[in-house]
């Protein structure tokens, strides 16, 4: 897959370079640092294959909770391992990228809580509209059949008998 960007008679060495970066949340490897870089190597002599392909882990479960501003990898990683309440200590790191994401998350997340606000706004009035049909069928049964009782009423005494009386109802 790699290679078949290439077109017919161009050589390798016109890839492109392919980096891929998984930013997991659990401990994959056995070691205290939170990125884990490889790349294709000859693993006798150490070589270096290509620098056209590597693969990067960031374990978000080894990431430090204090605050670095020095370190933007970090602070990229703390922010997207963010809780609610750590918003507002990475917003005081004075990083202006980190200060917009965090406006952003807040403004996505207002946004979140508006349309909950909507979404629960539109089935309570749906709930009152199936109410007020749900009561206004009941009404009219409950006016069919008190017309009913007084037409079979005066039918009787009309001396009707009662299968002409279930006919007519």
């Amino acid at each position: 897959m790699y290679s078949g960007e290439l077109k017919s008679g161009e050589e390798y060495g016109e890839l492109k370079q392919s980096i891929s970066i998984n930013i997991i949340n659990f401990n994959m490897f056995d070691c205290a640092e939170f990125h884990s870089h490889f790349k294709l190597l000859e693993t006798n002599r150490y070589e270096t294959l290509t620098d056209k392909c590597s693969i990067h882990f960031f374990e978000l479960k080894k990431i430090n909770k204090n605050i670095n501003k020095n370190n933007r990898m970090e602070l990229w990683l703390q922010l997207i391992n963010a809780e609610s309440e750590e918003f507002a200590m990475l917003q005081e790191t004075n990083v202006p990228v980190i200060q917009k994401a965090v406006m952003v998350i807040h403004k996505m997340s207002a946004d979140e809580k508006m349309q909950e606000i909507a979404r629960m706004r539109e089935k309570a009035l749906h709930d009152e509209a199936s109410a007020l049909k749900g009561a206004r069928e009941e009404g009219v049964v409950k006016g069919r059949s008190g017309r009913d009782t007084e037409i079979a009423s005066n039918m009787r005494i009309a001396g009707f008998s009662e299968e002409d009386i279930q006919k007519a109802l």
